[in-house]
């Protein structure tokens, strides 16, 4: 007896999840409802990939360049025991608010890279390890080794 009735595992059964490494462009891409059985629509994906990873770097960049921002600042001229800021304040603050946020989109975005990779399919992986590639290519080269990110103002 045929159960089936015309859901999302009507892709599954057209592209079934490989376990080892292949090409094609017939994959189902982290939700079953997301599958790709024309060539364009997984060029599309592979781009979007390749983009997504290259800004996944650009994103780390960012985050750098926040933190050095803001301990780049030059300490007040109040008395070493008056400039400690409560635990309170710096959970509050707005850039460990704004640094919390973007640390979370970095790991879900990072998640969802590793996923895609474990589609293995090699289009895939090769779109997501050359995106990465090329972000750090763009935005590795003007990271700011001299900040020390210990130093900091307290």
């Amino acid at each position: 007896m045929d159960h089936n009735h015309g859901g999302p595992d009507d892709m599954e059964m057209a592209c079934p999840m490989q376990m080892s490494f292949h090409g094609g462009s017939c994959e189902v891409i982290l939700f079953p409802s997301w599958a790709t059985t024309e060539v364009g629509s997984f060029v599309g994906a592979t781009i979007g990939f390749f983009l997504l990873a290259f800004l996944y770097e650009g994103l780390k960049f960012a985050r750098e360049l926040l933190h050095a921002s803001e301990a780049g600042k030059p300490c007040s001229v109040v008395p070493a025991p008056l400039t400690k800021r409560t635990f309170r304040e710096a959970l509050l603050s707005r850039v460990h608010i704004v640094q919390s946020l973007l640390h979370l989109v970095q790991v879900i975005v990072s998640y969802l890279l590793m996923l895609i990779v474990m589609t293995y399919n090699y289009w895939l992986c090769l779109a997501v390890v050359l995106g990465a590639a090329c972000g750090y290519y763009m935005f590795g080269w003007v990271r700011n080794s001299s900040v020390d990110p210990t130093e900091h103002c307290n």
